[in-house]
């Protein structure tokens, strides 16, 4: 089968998995709320923790916009409030002077944050109790029609909490229900441990229950607005707040889906199975007027301003004080006080700033995942990394934008995260099946060239597909040029198996030392390895490199040539020849068919030095611009000559590099003398350097001593010019 089309496959897979897990990630976040099951919502809440968490950081953009409210007022049960009045909970007493300064500066609608279960503790001394005062100021507030003292109590979930049957005084409260089909909401109970004692709903106060659920992140983001208890309707403290502040009473609608909506204005605000609202916040207390208890309900005070702050206003007395513990978690605040959260749902419901049906809001969801994923599948057409980034920060910028500027303005529930996560998941699966194609193909060539070119090469050519055109660069290098003295003497006393076997494991070791030492292998010639340091990785210690690999060359010879005697083949006598300076390196060749190596000057006389091991008895000759790079307290080396090689008129001085068994390592004295007569050579003392060579000539009679004595043994007899310069020219390689 194709690579390429399965490597499409692939592709397209992925992209459709990342869709599916997105897509359906999208979905469950939209119905987590409305799933009865606890165990299945917890294994769901995965899929909108952080889309949540992006919700939040939207909303808080938006209430920026906002305009502070004017006709919702916060009386706030603030710190100061407590340390005046110097008790919490407060007597009932002060929640009768807060009513009837209420009544005095003209407010329209009194909401109580606050339950009133059980009966106030006062003395019997003939005078009313605090309760009697509470319930007489409920019914002075609301002598005027117009005008509503609501009261709360909270709900229950088990029989134990709540009331067995619901209490006569709800049945005022029943909602205007309309219900299609047997579906209804989840149903609960009236909890008897929160419910306001008997006095106080004698007077006529409205209820509305307060009981709400964090989002399975711990936010604050449904409000309950109805309740099913016995399969009658019962609404919260904020829509019986908005009805009797408003005059609107709002109409129920049970849907068959077990969901349903409630008509408050215009327009239906969403519920779902549990009775719950999405609030769009308008903003925390920045957003809304508020006046402290204590400065209400003091000696004198401000009535001016109290009125204008009061007058025809729907007024919420709830605790701001930290110590009475009633802050939320919200998207506007995470320490918000919890009355805020009721002022916000009424606001929503008296303007009509609330979200649109939730299918409208999955099916542009839907909408922008489907057109973003089609965008970069066409992208990725291009197979071009950068443009498929580019599509990437578009489609994600593009959603965002579409989202600030369109959707969350006209109260749409974009899931903006799981379509941003699905857009980057598709690139960074597209990147990771395009990087682990390329290394693929990088390894299918390393294992092929390895073969053949040093892996410095290799890995060249795959950082630089250039590499691999004709053409050479202009570089500092070393390079080694080694043969084996007398091949063709060998190669005649060994078959063409046995001659392959020892030139391969000779070839092997050797170039196991130019990989280790960070050599690049040139070619093979025959018998000969060409090698090169500081190409085409440059490198400023190459020439450093360059004599260790050929020192320990030499020094693994014994090793190689004991396997040799014991299997009877003939001993290999190396010899090494090393040069430094510029030279033209790359691939060399036609475009068809080319090879890494490095040509000019420098390598011709590298060739050279080679040569010269044989007439100087040497195994490693390096060129005096070798010598001068390298570090002497690592390496003895001993001048040999200045020579001038056949093909080049300027002269050069060659050296010896001393192996782990040249003698002259044992007898520093000798090597001191040595170097003392060559010094007389060329100053013409050749008398004085006679003497010297022929007594180390008679110590280790080696071929650099010798030459050396007969050069001077020629020049007594027959003494130089006055020109000479004291350099020998080859006339043969």
């Amino acid at each position: 089968m194709n690579s390429k089309y399965v490597s499409s496959s692939i592709r397209y897979l992925g992209v459709f998995a990342i869709f599916l897990f997105c897509g359906l990630s999208m979905f469950f976040s939209f119905i987590e709320r409305d799933i009865p099951d606890e165990r299945i919502k917890n294994l769901l809440s995965y899929a909108s923790f952080f889309e949540n968490g992006f919700y939040d950081f939207r909303v808080q953009k938006e209430i920026k916009k906002h305009l502070p409210v004017e006709n919702i007022v916060l009386v706030k049960i603030d710190d100061p409030t407590i340390q005046a009045i110097g008790t919490w909970p407060f007597p009932r007493t002060v929640y009768s002077r807060f009513l009837d300064r209420l009544k005095e500066f003209g407010a329209k609608v009194a909401v109580f944050d606050i339950i009133f279960p059980e009966k106030a503790l006062s003395c019997n001394d003939g005078s009313l109790s605090p309760d009697t005062i509470f319930a007489q100021a409920i019914v002075n507030f609301q002598a005027d029609p117009d005008k509503k003292v609501i009261l709360t109590y909270s709900l229950a979930d088990n029989t134990e909490q709540g009331f067995k049957e619901m209490p006569e005084d709800l049945y005022n409260f029943i909602m205007d229900t309309q219900q299609s089909g047997e579906a209804g909401l989840v149903e609960e109970l009236v909890s008897h441990e929160t419910y306001p004692i008997k006095e106080l709903v004698d007077a006529g106060p409205a209820l509305g229950h307060l009981n709400h659920q964090e989002d399975s992140d711990g936010v604050f983001r449904h409000y309950r607005a109805v309740s099913n208890v016995g399969s009658l309707y019962l609404p919260s403290l904020g829509v019986i707040a908005y009805q009797h502040y408003t005059g609107n009473i709002p109409k129920l609608s049970i849907h068959s889906d077990g969901t349903a909506s409630l008509k408050a204005g215009a327009k239906d605000v969403p519920i779902n199975a549990r009775g719950e609202a999405k609030i769009r916040y308008h903003g925390g207390e920045d957003k809304f007027p508020s006046v402290s208890l204590i400065d209400l309900i003091k000696e004198n005070p401000d009535r001016e301003k109290m009125t204008l702050a009061l007058k025809d206003k729907l007024i919420f007395l709830g605790s701001t004080a930290v110590g009475a513990h009633d802050l939320r978690n919200t998207p506007v605040d995470a320490k918000l006080p919890g009355v805020y959260f009721h002022m916000n749902f009424v606001h929503m419901l008296d303007v009509g700033f609330y979200y649109q049906e939730i299918n409208d809001s999955i099916q542009y969801s839907l909408i922008i995942l489907i057109l973003g994923t089609i965008f970069l599948l066409f992208l990725q057409k291009f197979d071009y990394p950068i443009l498929e980034l580019a599509g990437v920060l578009f489609a994600v910028g593009g959603a965002y934008y579409l989202d600030q500027h369109y959707f969350t303005p006209n109260g749409y529930e974009i899931r903006l995260f799981f379509s941003m996560n699905s857009f980057v998941l598709q690139y960074v699966w597209s990147t990771f099946l395009s990087f682990y194609q390329s290394n693929k193909d990088k390894k299918q060539i390393r294992g092929a060239f390895s073969r053949y070119v040093a892996p410095t090469v290799v890995n060249e050519m795959l950082k630089d597909p250039d590499k691999l055109k004709v053409g050479g660069q202009k570089l500092d290098i070393t390079c080694m040029f080694s043969d084996v003295r007398d091949f063709t003497t060998i190669s005649e006393a060994l078959t063409a198996e046995q001659l392959s076997t020892c030139l391969n494991r000779y070839m092997g070791r050797m170039t196991e030392l130019v990989f280790k030492h960070s050599g690049t292998l040139d070619k093979y010639i025959g018998d000969a390895v060409v090698a090169l340091w500081g190409a085409p990785v440059p490198f400023p210690n190459h020439p450093q490199k360059a004599v260790e690999a050929a020192v320990e060359m030499i020094n693994i010879m014994p090793e190689i040539n004991d396997d040799f005697r014991k299997n009877n083949f003939p001993e290999f006598k190396v010899g090494i020849g090393l040069n430094s300076g510029e030279c033209a390196v790359g691939n060399m060749g036609s475009e068809l068919i080319f090879s890494f190596t490095a040509l000019g000057d420098n390598m011709n006389l590298g060739a050279r030095l080679e040569g010269m091991c044989k007439p100087y008895g040497s195994k490693i000759v390096i060129s005096e611009y070798t010598f001068g790079r390298i570090d002497h307290d690592v390496f003895t080396c001993r001048v040999l000559d200045k020579v001038r090689v056949k093909g080049k008129t300027k002269p050069v001085e060659i050296y010896e590099v001393f192996d782990a068994h040249h003698p002259y390592l044992k007898d520093l004295d000798s090597y001191h003398r040595y170097h003392e007569a060559y010094r007389m050579f060329h100053q013409k003392k050749f008398k004085e350097a006679l003497a010297i060579f022929e007594k180390l000539n008679l110590k280790y009679g080696d071929v650099p001593t010798e030459r050396l004595k007969t050069y001077c043994e020629e020049f007594i007899a027959s003494p130089p010019g006055a020109d000479w310069d004291g350099v020998i020219t080859f006339k043969t390689k």
